[in-house]
C-alpha cells in the first residue's frame, strides 16, 4: 500500500529544509535522530556547506560500519 506524501521540515546544520515524504511520524523521528547525531555540535562560524559535508561523511562512515558488521554476521551464518 502506497502512503501519501506530506511536506515536513528537517533541520540539517544551520538550515531547515522542506521535504516531501511518505514516512510516518515514528519513521520520521528516527530519521531526524540519525541526522541530528550525524550533524554533531554546530561549530560557531562554520559554513552550512561544511556542516553538510561533515554530516555526509559521518553518515557514510556509519553505513560502512554497519555494512561491515552485517557481512561478519552473514559469514557466521553461512559458515
Amino acid at each position: 500500500m502506497m502512503r501519501n506524501a506530506r511536506n515536513v521540515f528537517l533541520t540539517i546544520g544551520k538550515e531547515s529544509y522542506t521535504v516531501n515524504t511518505p514516512l510516518d511520524n515514528d519513521e520520521l523521528d528516527r530519521v531526524k535522530a540519525i541526522i541530528n547525531d550525524a550533524c554533531g555540535e554546530i561549530v560557531k562560524g562554520a559554513r552550512q556547506e561544511d556542516l553538510l559535508l561533515v554530516t555526509c561523511l559521518r553518515l557514510a562512515y556509519s553505513l560502512d560500519s554497519v555494512n561491515g558488521k552485517l557481512k561478519k554476521i552473514l559469514e557466521k551464518i553461512d559458515g
